[in-house]
């Protein structure tokens, strides 16, 4: 039976510590606690943890110094840290804790079911590693047999888990083994023989060039991955370590495969929860500054405009009173719904957090065009919303800022629209106004 996972959990507040084994007591990993950075550092020598959660704002050595000392132990380069702290919605100390190490932020008071969740996602991660590792071994114990003892390179060829092939520079196959043929869809080897040549097998027509120029270039592949068609059309993916080689003039390519379609809609997922917003599904704050960032580079390279909607809920919390934090929920993705119906595909909506929204429109005709989506998305948040038979009203303030008029860097991009919303919030001003660079807004008729 394998040993537990292990969590070291670090917080110079033993109630914190206390709270946090208490919640994750459950999740089947065996649990550390520390204090300080310094007795931190010395569990981190002795153990072999699947995550750290790691207090920011420690006395002494703080968690971002403790973070540092971490990646410096051989064995602790790839751990992965989670920072707690009530600091990360600014951007300046999440690039901190990045740098420092951080994988991920969790904000204090810790929300119970994303801690779990979020925990539950590294341990899974964990342990795929470690079984990886173990395939890993076992291929490389494999691979040392066949070149040791070419007698039992038929009996391996025919019985290994891996698919094995043998294929000329034109992608014609000239020995497939029957993972090989089970990978790509075909009864038997002997089908894939006569069926399986070419390289329509590519589910990216420009894939086939490139797998043949790193062949050209370098001579060997280490686990190479790609999309390939399997004989009904479906698509999968395979990691293939090959070579080319040269044998009576003739140039072949032979090499093994793996089948990692699983492994990949994990890795795709994992992604898309680590940037994209869990209740809503819309990019988060992350993947929203990411393409910003992209999105001015570009504008400023061919002289474009862009414009910038911070939209913030009037009323949600009056909803969350009355109704509860599920029916609270339920608005924000149903207001992310009709948002993102009333938005061009080239836009970009992201929810920054609680109930702000930020709208990204790419390559606006002119000011009025920004006005025009303004009022449209101001309108359709007017209307009432219906959460399980209760109606809500909630409504929103709109604040727009431009680039490169008000703006020319991401951060003051949106700090400009966040202040051009709360002139809004003041009563002043219809439900959206545009931002001036003399720290007011201008009224929208």
């Amino acid at each position: 039976m394998d040993n537990p996972l292990k969590i070291l959990l670090v917080d110079d507040n033993v109630v914190n510590l206390m709270l946090l084994d208490r919640l994750l007591r459950n999740e089947g990993a065996e649990i550390f606690k520390a204090v300080n950075g310094e007795e931190t550092v010395e569990l981190c020598e002795e153990h072999d943890f699947a995550l750290i959660l790691l207090d920011v704002q420690m006395p002494g050595m703080d968690g971002y110094d403790t973070a540092k000392a971490i990646r410096r132990i051989d064995s602790c380069r790839l751990v992965p840290i989670i920072f707690l702290t009530a600091i990360y919605k600014d951007p300046a100390y999440a690039r901190m804790g990045y740098e420092a190490g951080a994988v991920d932020f969790l904000t204090q008071p810790i929300d119970p079911p994303t801690l779990r969740s979020k925990v539950g996602i590294f341990l899974q991660l964990k342990r795929q590693k470690d079984l990886l590792e173990r395939e890993i071994a076992q291929r490389i114990k494999t691979e040392k047999a066949l070149r040791v003892a070419k007698e039992k390179y038929r009996n391996i060829f025919v019985r290994a888990v891996e698919g094995i092939f043998r294929s000329t520079l034109d992608g014609e196959f000239v020995e497939v083994n029957p993972a090989l043929a089970r990978i790509l869809g075909f009864d038997s080897p002997e089908e894939a023989l006569t069926k399986g040549c070419g390289y329509e097998r590519f589910a990216e027509p420009d894939e086939r060039f490139r797998y043949i120029e790193f062949l050209k270039r370098d001579k060997y592949l280490n686990d190479y991955e790609i999309q390939i068609k399997r004989k009904d059309g479906t698509l999968v993916w395979i990691s293939e370590s090959s070579r080319l080689f040269e044998e009576d003039g003739e140039f072949y390519i032979e090499g093994v495969v793996e089948d990692v379609t699983q492994r990949k809609i994990c890795e795709l997922d994992l992604q898309q929860k680590a940037t994209l917003d869990a209740l809503t599904g819309v990019p988060n704050r992350y993947l929203f500054f990411d393409r910003l960032e992209s999105s001015i580079a570009s504008a400023r390279r061919y002289g474009e405009k862009l414009a910038l909607l911070f939209i913030d809920l009037d009323n949600f919390k009056s909803v969350n009173d009355r109704f509860g934090h599920h029916a609270g929920d339920v608005l924000l993705l149903n207001v992310a719904t009709r948002l993102k119906s009333r938005l061009r595909a080239s836009d970009t909506l992201a929810r920054l957090g609680g109930d702000e929204f930020c709208v990204l429109l790419e390559r606006p005709s002119g000011r009025d065009d920004v006005q025009k989506v303004a009022e449209d998305l101001v309108s359709c948040l007017t209307d009432s919303f219906n959460i399980d038979g209760m109606i809500c009203n909630v409504g929103a303030s709109v604040g727009i800022s431009l680039f490169p008029d008000d703006a020319a860097i991401a951060e003051e991009l949106v700090q400009r629209a966040d202040s051009a919303m709360y002139k809004v919030k003041e009563g002043s001003f219809k439900r959206y106004c545009f931002f001036s660079g003399d720290e007011c807004c201008e009224n929208i008729e």
